[in-house]
């Protein structure tokens, strides 16, 4: 044990085993300190971009793996639903205006422009609608012609003679006819020649209606005919102007008479 003492002493006296510093060995020290300091920071550094970047991918990997199972329990769609966008609904109001115009200027220069109240606007009264016109028809039956003269009527021969009274002041004359045995069947104006013709009870007119038809066919056949007491008169248009009328009981026809419009005979 002695002896490795001594050996130990022996060698650390020894000048030979003496290190000996060059004059920049303190700057060599300080030069290689600072490039470990300096390779540690970088490593430092770049281990910190790894841990981020990994950390920014597995963040990445979670959002993706959340939005999937979200998306996995969500009841439809959200790409359809951002993809199709309803219309805008659109309200429509109407509004209407009322725009008062002046009147016309008073040709007397009393027109101020405002309402008169003393003179209060009246409603137009009801427009009435025109009368059907007359139909067209001759005032004629058989060979007697309506307005045809006493003397031309007896050279027919459809006249039954001799003639009776028509009035009470003995002007008109009535005759009885070859169809109808009535001793009124027709009635002569010294003025004004035949006045009446009474139709036989088979005739019809040339709408149909005859002796028995009803009083609604009538007023369908001549929708110009107007009441007048137990008879539906029915004007004509023709020259010289006369009128059907045809006698009623109230529900059909009884009889039918051809009437000139200008008669001065009182019965008729």
């Amino acid at each position: 044990m002695d002896d490795l003492d001594d050996e130990l002493r022996r060698l650390f006296s020894d000048d030979r085993l003496d290190v000996h510093s060059t004059p920049d060995a303190t700057d060599a020290v300080l030069r290689g300190a600072d490039r470990r300091r300096r390779r540690r920071s970088a490593m430092t550094t770049t281990f910190a971009l790894v841990v981020l970047v990994g950390a920014g991918i597995g963040l990445t990997q979670l959002r993706s793996s959340g939005d999937h199972t979200a998306g996995d329990l969500l009841p439809t769609s959200t790409s359809s639903a951002s993809s199709t966008t309803p219309p805008p609904s659109v309200s429509t109001f109407t509004a209407t205006a009322t725009v008062t115009v002046d009147p016309p200027p008073n040709p007397n220069g009393n027109n101020t422009g405002k309402p008169n109240p003393g003179n209060p606007t009246k409603s137009s009264p009801p427009v009435k609608s025109a009368p059907p016109t007359p139909q067209s028809e001759p005032g004629q039956y058989g060979s007697l012609v309506l307005g045809m003269s006493e003397e031309a009527a007896l050279k027919t021969g459809s006249l039954v003679e001799p003639s009776s009274a028509a009035d009470p002041e003995n002007r008109c004359k009535a005759y009885a006819t070859q169809s109808v045995p009535d001793t009124n069947a027709v009635i002569i104006s010294p003025a004004k020649g035949i006045v009446r013709i009474t139709l036989a009870s088979y005739a019809k007119t040339r709408k149909g209606i005859g002796v028995g038809s009803k009083v609604d066919e009538v007023k369908a056949a001549y929708s110009n005919a107007t009441q007048s007491g137990s008879a539906m008169v029915a004007p004509m248009a023709a020259t010289p102007a006369w009128s059907y009328v045809f006698e009623t009981d109230g529900t059909a026809v009884t009889t039918i008479f051809m009437r000139l419009a200008a008669n001065d005979c009182a019965t008729v």
